[in-house]
C-alpha cells in the first residue's frame, strides 16, 4: 500500500502513520508503540465536488506540533484516512498532555495548499469561504492503550463556527474533549469500510424499499416508515431501520444510531418510528438544510463506529445516491434555500346544514388539518370566518373582523380545528349565502396587512368554501361577487380563489348552478375553480394547492451571491428525489410576466426571486403530488426547498461574493 507520511515540527513529538489509501489497513507505518492516539478521518461528503483538500492540525498541550494539508483529488488520496500519535520516547511514565486534532474540510486543492503554506498557529474559521467543515478532538493518553479518536467531516457542520473549547456536532457546538475511558481501542474495521462488518448501503437502503418517511412531529423531528394504504403490515424487529437524509446542497448521508449527529428510536417497542438527534434536528432540519429524509428496515442500524462498504462509500462521494441534475452539466449549490415571501389567507367556509361532511373530525383532518401542518403554509398568515353572512353585511361588513383574526398557521390551526369539530358549529337550516355582503370586508381585512418580515406580500388571497349558490343576494343593490372578485384583482391585486363541493339535493339553491358561479368568481379572481363536484379530489386538496400557490415562486431578496451569480435555481420532489433546474431568464421580473415566459428572475426595486411560467407550475405541482402522498398516510408533507445554483466547474463558486 502507499503511505504518505510527513514529519512533524517539534522533535518533542512523534508521528507514526498518515493519511492513507482509502481501504488501506494500519495505523501506523513505524512500530506500532503500546500507548498511542488514532485519529480516524472519514466523511460522505462528496469528493472532489465539495471536498478538494483536507488540513489537519496537531496541538501537544498548547503547543502546535504540525500543520499539513492533503489533496483529495489526484485518486491516491481519499478519506477514510488515519493519523497515529505517539508520545516521544522517554516520556512513558510521566503526566502526558492531551492532543488537540484539528480537522479542516477545503472546498480546493489551492486553497489546501495556501493553508499548508501559511498555517502557524492559527485555524481559519468554518465562515470563511475556503472552509467547507471543521472538527475538533482533544483527548489524552491511556498507558498502554492505542485509542481511536473518530473525526467524522460532516455536512450539517458547514460553516458552523464554534469557540476555541468546543467543535461542532450535528450542526451544534459542543465541548471538544473525549474521555479516554469511553473511547475505544483502535482496529482497522472502525475505519476502512473493506471487512465483513463494513456497512452496506446497497443492502440496507436500496431504491425500492428506501421510502421518503413521514414527519410526525415537526418540532422533535419524529419520523414515521410509512405504512402504504393496502400494503401487507412490515415485519420489523426493533433496531433494524436505517435512516439517509438530502441536504440542500444535494449531497447524502447515512446516519448514525446516535443521539447528537443521527438518529435515535424513541420507542423501542415501535421500529418504524425514529428520531433525528436534537442536534441535528434543531440545526439543520428546521431550517431547512435537510430536504429530505428518507428511511428503510432492512437491516439494523448502522453504528457510530461501523464504516461504509468501500465500494458503497465511493459511491456516495461520487454522489450516485443523490438527486441527479436534469442537465447536461452537472449543478452545484450556491448560498442557503430562498426564504418564500410571506402571503395572506382569509378562508369563507359556509356552515350551512348542507355542509355537515365538512365537519367533524374526519372533515377537519384531511381538509384542514393536514394541510395547515405543510411546512408550505409557514409563511402564510390565515384568518377564517363562518359563512352565510347576515342581511346586516351588506351595508357594513362585519367580515372586516374575522372570526379568528389574522395570525400564523400554528396559532389558528387549533382554533379552526376546535370550530370545524364541534357539531354545534351547525347551522340547522340552509340560508342564503349573502357571498356579496361578505367579500368586501374580507377583502378590506387583506388590505388592512402588512408584512411582518417580508418587504410585501406575494398573495393575498380569500377562498371560498360551499356547495350552495355563489351569486349576489344583497338587496337592493345586489353585487355578483364576480364583479367584487374582478375589481379586488385589478384595483388591489388580491386573488379569489373558490371551491365547489358537491349539495345534498334536498339543499335549496337560490341562484344559478355553483358550478358556473363558482367559475366565474375565480376566474375575475385570477384564479381557477376546485370542482369537487366534477372532480372530488378537488376538494379535498383546494385548501393546500392554495397555500402552495401562496407558499411558493415568489422570495424575499437573497444574499448577492444568489442575484448576482446563480444561473439557476433547483428544488427535489421529496417522494422521488426528482431534481428540477430552472435557468435564469431576466423577463421574468414580476406578477405580469409569471404567466407568460419561463425561468427565474430578480425583481426590479424589491430585489426578490421570481420563478415564472412552466417551472413555477412544475413546483406547485410537485407540491401537490408530495401533499397527496403524504395526506393519504393522514400526514402532511415535508418542505420543498428551492436553493440557488451554478455550474460545479465554475471557478468562483467557492469565492464569497
Amino acid at each position: 500500500m502507499r503511505r504518505l507520511s510527513f514529519p512533524f515540527m517539534a522533535p518533542r513529538f512523534i508521528a507514526c502513520a498518515s493519511l492513507l489509501v482509502a481501504g488501506a489497513g494500519g495505523a501506523a507505518s513505524c512500530t506500532t508503540p503500546a500507548t498511542e492516539l488514532v485519529a480516524g478521518m472519514t466523511t460522505q461528503i462528496q469528493v472532489p465536488r465539495e471536498l478538494a483538500a483536507v488540513g489537519v492540525v496537531v496541538r501537544y498541550g498548547g503547543e502546535l506540533v504540525s500543520c499539513r494539508s492533503y489533496g483529495l483529488v489526484d485518486g491516491t488520496v481519499t478519506l477514510p484516512s488515519t493519523l497515529g500519535m505517539v508520545p516521544q520516547e522517554g516520556r512513558e511514565g510521566q503526566v502526558l498532555e492531551p492532543v488537540t486534532v484539528t480537522v479542516l474540510g477545503f472546498r480546493t486543492t489551492a486553497q489546501g495548499q495556501l493553508f499548508d503554506d501559511t498555517c502557524v498557529a492559527s485555524i481559519p474559521g468554518a465562515d470563511e469561504p475556503e472552509v467547507l467543515v471543521i472538527r475538533s478532538r482533544r483527548m489524552p493518553y491511556a498507558d498502554e492503550r492505542i485509542l481511536y479518536m473518530p473525526m467524522p467531516l460532516r455536512e450539517s457542520c458547514a460553516a458552523v463556527q464554534c469557540p476555541e473549547e468546543e467543535t461542532c456536532i450535528g450542526g451544534k457546538c459542543e465541548a471538544l474533549d473525549l474521555d479516554p475511558a469511553q473511547a475505544v481501542d483502535y482496529q482497522d474495521s472502525l475505519v476502512f469500510g473493506d471487512t465483513n462488518t463494513c456497512f452496506s448501503a446497497s443492502l440496507c437502503l436500496p431504491s425500492g424499499p428506501t421510502l421518503p418517511a413521514v414527519l410526525t412531529d415537526f418540532d422533535t423531528c419524529t419520523f414515521r416508515y410509512p405504512e402504504l394504504p393496502d400494503a401487507p403490515p412490515i415485519d420489523a424487529k426493533p433496531g433494524t431501520l436505517n435512516v439517509e437524509i438530502v441536504y440542500h446542497s444535494m449531497g447524502t448521508e447515512i446516519l448514525d444510531l446516535d443521539d447528537k449527529e443521527g438518529f435515535v428510536f424513541p420507542d423501542e417497542s415501535d421500529p418504524l418510528t425514529f428520531r433525528l438527534a436534537q442536534n441535528l434536528c434543531e440545526s439543520n432540519y428546521h431550517t431547512g438544510k435537510i430536504i429530505a429524509v428518507r428511511a428503510a428496515p432492512l437491516c439494523p442500524a448502522k453504528r457510530a463506529l461501523q464504516p461504509i462498504c468501500t465500494g458503497d462509500l465511493t459511491d456516495i462521494q461520487a454522489g450516485g445516491r443523490s438527486p441527479q441534475s436534469s442537465l447536461p452539466e452537472p449543478m452545484c449549490t450556491i448560498g442557503e434555500p430562498l426564504t418564500p415571501s410571506e402571503s395572506a389567507l382569509y378562508v369563507l367556509l359556509d356552515r350551512s346544514a348542507s355542509m355537515a361532511d365538512l365537519y367533524g373530525p374526519d372533515g377537519v383532518a384531511f381538509a384542514i388539518g393536514v394541510p395547515l401542518r405543510n411546512p408550505v403554509a409557514a409563511r402564510t398568515r390565515l384568518a377564517f370566518s363562518f359563512l352565510p353572512g347576515e342581511a346586516a353585511d351588506c351595508a357594513a361588513s362585519s367580515y372586516e373582523t374575522p372570526d379568528i383574526p389574522f395570525d400564523d398557521v400554528e396559532t389558528v390551526r387549533g382554533p379552526i380545528a376546535d370550530l370545524l369539530g364541534d357539531a354545534a358549529s351547525l347551522l340547522p337550516d340552509d340560508p342564503m349565502l349573502m357571498l356579496d355582503g361578505a367579500l368586501p370586508g374580507a377583502y378590506d381585512a387583506l388590505l388592512a396587512l402588512t408584512p411582518v418580515e417580508s418587504a410585501q406580500f406575494n398573495r393575498r388571497a380569500v377562498i371560498v368554501v360551499g356547495n350552495r349558490d355563489l351569486q349576489g343576494h344583497c338587496t337592493p343593490t345586489a353585487l355578483d361577487p364576480s364583479v367584487l372578485a374582478q375589481s379586488a384583482q385589478t384595483d388591489d391585486g388580491l386573488f379569489t380563489y373558490v371551491a365547489v363541493l358537491e349539495a345534498p339535493a334536498s339543499a335549496p339553491q337560490f341562484g344559478d348552478d355553483p358550478q358556473v358561479s363558482g367559475a366565474a368568481i375565480a376566474a375575475a379572481g385570477g384564479t381557477e375553480v376546485f370542482d369537487a363536484i366534477a372532480d372530488e379530489s378537488e376538494g379535498a386538496l383546494a385548501v393546500q394547492k392554495v397555500l402552495n400557490d401562496l407558499g411558493s415562486c415568489v422570495y424575499d431578496a437573497p444574499a448577492n451571491e444568489v442575484a448576482e451569480r446563480a444561473t439557476h435555481l433547483s428544488f427535489v420532489d421529496p417522494v422521488t428525489l426528482a431534481r428540477t433546474d430552472i435557468a435564469k431568464n431576466d423577463a421574468c421580473d414580476g406578477e405580469a410576466a409569471s404567466g407568460s415566459v419561463d425561468g427565474w428572475g430578480v425583481e426590479p426595486g424589491t430585489g426578490r426571486v421570481r420563478i415564472c411560467g412552466a417551472p413555477c407550475q412544475a413546483l406547485r405541482d410537485s407540491l401537490t403530488e408530495s401533499a397527496a402522498f403524504f395526506a393519504a398516510l393522514g400526514e402532511a408533507a415535508p418542505r420543498i426547498p428551492v436553493v440557488a445554483s451554478l455550474p460545479c466547474i465554475d471557478p468562483d463558486r467557492f469565492v464569497a461574493p
